[in-house]
């Protein structure tokens, strides 16, 4: 198999919200010949779509995870809750047996957004 893209979608009945979070408070770039709120991420896309049979939180936050390896967790996690003092934090930067250093946060939806550093 040959993927040429990878698309994340995520449905949302809060879609102003969502694309503020991924958008204003982490920075991601908007692609914007997109109708709905896309953003890249490294090459793939994080798709933002508003869906009527969604609705409230994730029941499942750490079912799903974003990702996103970042060059510095600490400055990175620290620019965000600056950039938005409401965000919801599920984790604060915290080295991990492995190495890497790991921040979870909350978006809109409950979904868990993980910045990661390997160190």
């Amino acid at each position: 198999m040959h993927v040429r893209e990878l698309t994340l979608m995520v449905g949302t009945n809060q879609i102003e919200a969502m694309t503020s979070f991924y958008g204003a408070t982490l920075g991601l770039e908007r692609v914007t010949k997109y109708r709905d709120p896309v953003f890249e991420a490294a090459g793939g896309f994080i798709r933002l779509l508003d869906h009527s049979d969604i609705s409230g939180p994730t029941l499942e936050p750490a079912r799903m995870q974003i990702n996103l390896f970042v060059d510095d967790v600490s400055g990175e996690f620290s620019r965000v809750v600056s950039a938005d003092p409401k965000i919801r934090i599920h984790r604060r930067p915290e080295r991990e047996s492995w190495g890497g250093e790991v921040a979870t946060l909350l978006d809109p939806d409950g979904n868990f957004v993980q910045l990661l550093e390997l160190l």
